[in-house]
């Protein structure tokens, strides 16, 4: 499925309390994510630490196809990084030549699809989607797009199939770049990032 698919069969909406009251319960087979996306996308947006969009089908405006949250954050080198990764990850975004400790990105907090409409596509046209938007109405100079995934094989797949790269590689060092012991191992998620630069767009 294309972005041009998606939008063509369905409407992008922001989460309200009214909205969601409209439609029927969306269940992406996630307790956590539907739960987050039935009320507490609501709180993040009253407390502006994130906005929630919905993709509701526009022949049936009550039917939720799938469902983000975002949110700004930044990629952070600090000392905790180790050489390697620092190196990997300036070399492949060509920053070398930059001295900044942080760098500008988006974080997709919660992303899912109905379970009624898995399989389907929609999941890798939505990620296209919010690519291109960013690439394209890029007001506040994002660089990168970022997200913890569920460390999951069905799930790291889907975003390395998608252009996601590991910030750090080595699930033991970014257990140390987050703070916390490698006896706490798997992490519960890990990190990713997506850059922007490799959506190749006509500027004026």
């Amino acid at each position: 499925m294309t972005v041009e698919d998606l939008l063509a069969q369905c409407e992008l909406v922001r989460a309200s309390e009214k909205k969601l009251s409209e439609c029927q319960p969306f269940r992406c087979g996630e307790g956590d994510l539907d739960e987050f996306f039935a009320k507490d996308c609501l709180v993040n947006q009253s407390k502006l630490l994130g906005k929630t969009y919905l993709f509701c089908l526009k022949s049936k405006p009550c039917t939720i196809v799938a469902a983000f949250s975002l949110s700004n954050d930044s990629i952070r080198l600090t000392n905790r990084i180790s050489d390697e990764s620092r190196e990997r990850f300036l070399e492949d975004a060509d920053l070398r030549d930059k001295t900044m400790k942080r760098f500008p990105a988006v974080l997709i907090g919660r992303l899912g699809t109905s379970v009624e409409f898995a399989g389907r596509g929609y999941g890798t046209a939505i990620m296209d989607f919010i690519k291109v938007l960013f690439r394209t109405n890029n007001r506040t100079g994002c660089r990168f797009l970022i997200v913890d995934a569920l460390n999951r094989p069905e799930t790291l797949h889907y975003y390395e199939k998608n252009g996601f790269r590991y910030l750090i590689p080595d699930e033991r060092l970014e257990a140390k770049y987050v703070g916390v012991g490698v006896g706490r191992l798997p992490l519960n998620t890990r990190l990713m990032y997506f850059d922007l630069l490799k959506i190749r767009v006509n500027e004026r």
